[in-house]
């Protein structure tokens, strides 16, 4: 639109300043110069608006470029969160599976700890038995059983052997008095 009006003022100026006279002429050329001041002061003006646009627009596209910058940022941390939450998520699933099988498995390991306690009780007898049957005992001979007879005999108090008689008029065989020469014919007769 600039460039249409300078051309346009010039021809006026041309057609007026043939047309008229020299005062004419001059107020015509005064008019024409002050138009053309005008014309430059608004070139000048819309220069400087053009510069503020631009300025301006070059701001907006650094704040936007900025933010843009700064929102990719954001989303990016937010993604680092996202893959945070969801591997303690992940841990804590698989903690708690971990927990649901120690629930399931450990009254089985203490049932069957149970019943092995139990088959080992019931065996321990049969194994000290066993091995009481397995020991080799040598038998006892002929002397010390007749020993361990003769004193069980002659004992007040029997261990192997009841009394015979639960009489207590009855004397036992200790009761008797012995004579001397009768403990030595029995070493003799041995």
């Amino acid at each position: 639109m600039e460039k249409l009006t300078l051309p346009i003022i010039l021809t006026l100026i041309l057609l007026t300043g043939a047309s008229c006279s020299s005062d004419e002429n001059s107020r015509v050329a005064e008019l024409a110069t002050r138009q053309l001041e005008r014309q430059a002061e608004q070139n000048q003006r819309m220069a400087e608006l053009q510069q503020e646009v631009a300025s301006g627009s070059r701001e907006l596209v650094e704040a936007d470029a900025r933010s843009r910058q700064e929102m990719a940022t954001l989303q990016r941390e937010m993604q680092t969160e996202r893959n945070e939450i969801g591997h303690q998520r992940d841990q804590l699933e698989a903690e708690r599976r971990d927990i649901a099988d120690h629930r399931h498995r450990d009254p089985i390991i203490a049932a069957a700890i149970t019943r092995v306690a139990m088959v080992v009780v019931s065996l321990l007898p049969l194994l000290i038995c066993w091995l009481l049957l397995s020991q080799k005992i040598e038998p006892a001979d002929d002397q010390q059983m007749t020993e361990l007879l003769l004193e069980d005999l002659i004992s007040a108090e029997p261990r192997l052997m009841p009394p015979e008689n639960t009489n207590p008029g009855k004397p036992r065989l200790p009761d008797f008095q012995q004579p001397p020469d009768s403990t030595h014919s029995t070493e003799r007769s041995e």
